[in-house]
């Protein structure tokens, strides 16, 4: 949580959001130009938080970090006025908070669903794993939500696109959590389909694990068109950043079904230029 030269603050936001969160970073070029800022503020916040459990060597650590943030957040809305230069992400936060007139609910609650990554056991079951797939995606779309507009049908449609992209990120990493011995995968999923969690963990493709990951692609297409029914598959102006995700949540889910729902396939990932073409051309369609 190294400190920065204010002077530098905006473009630091940037410069975070597209190293730690690139495809959002590309999402949020869509956006009005005097909205980004605060929208990469978002974004960087939120990169900081998520890579909490990724960034200590024991869980206890990872929540002394999130409380850290809980604090700050405690400080941006008793302190409107206060003195935040000595971190550049609470500074810009405080001015973004103040600015918009966020919501501190939203931030709470996505501080909150972090604590489920410092158990590394694997959610209950479905709803359990759309409660953190909710908590840890729609709560920031519904925040940068605020910075655009006040449409609550908007607002609803980012929520269900925020499930979808948690859903199809936490299958993108298959892998990258194995690796670390965790698994996102419901146990009622796992026993049903005949797997557990080591199995997972060993990262070999099996028809049962690909049975589970088919599940989890249908889970997040059902918020995916969920919120395309909302707004008549029109994304307006100001809110295309945030609803981009579906476009690209879309082009993951087809890729994965393409390599047999194996999640371990480096091959998802592929494509970067063709991520960026997707976007433009949804963009310029007006569409999501």
């Amino acid at each position: 949580m190294g400190n920065i030269q204010m002077a530098n603050a905006l473009s630091y936001m940037a410069e975070e959001t597209r190293r730690l969160d690139r495809d959002r970073f590309l999402c949020t070029l869509f956006a009005p130009e005097e909205l980004r800022d605060g929208l990469f503020t978002l974004l960087a916040f939120n990169a900081e938080v998520a890579k909490s459990r990724e960034m200590v060597s024991e869980a206890l650590l990872g929540e002394i970090r999130l409380q850290w943030w809980r604090d700050a957040i405690e400080r941006i809305y008793a302190q409107p006025d206060g003195d935040f230069e000595d971190h550049a992400i609470v500074a810009e936060l405080a001015k973004t908070v103040a600015q918009y007139g966020l919501s501190r609910a939203w931030f709470d609650q996505l501080i909150d669903a972090r604590s489920q990554d410092m158990l590394d056991e694997p959610p209950k079951d479905e709803a359990a794993l759309r409660e953190y797939a909710f908590g840890t995606a729609a709560t920031l779309n519904r925040l940068m939500l605020e910075i655009v507009t006040s449409s609550e049908e908007a607002q609803k449609a980012a929520e269900h696109v925020g499930v979808a992209w948690a859903l199809t990120g936490i299958l993108r990493a298959s892998s990258i959590l194995a690796k670390y011995k965790r698994v996102y995968m419901p146990q009622t999923l796992m026993l049903e389909c005949g797997f557990d969690a080591p199995m997972f963990m060993a990262q070999k493709p099996s028809a049962e694990i690909e049975k589970a990951v088919e599940r989890i692609c249908q889970l997040a297409w059902t918020e995916i068109m969920a919120a395309r029914v909302l707004l008549k598959g029109r994304a307006d102006k100001r809110c295309r950043a945030i609803l981009l995700q579906a476009s690209l949540a879309d082009l993951y889910l087809k890729r994965i079904e393409k390599l047999g729902h194996n999640p371990f396939d480096p091959k998802i990932e592929a494509g970067r230029a063709g991520r960026q073409l997707k976007l433009t051309v949804k963009a310029v369609r007006g569409s999501f």
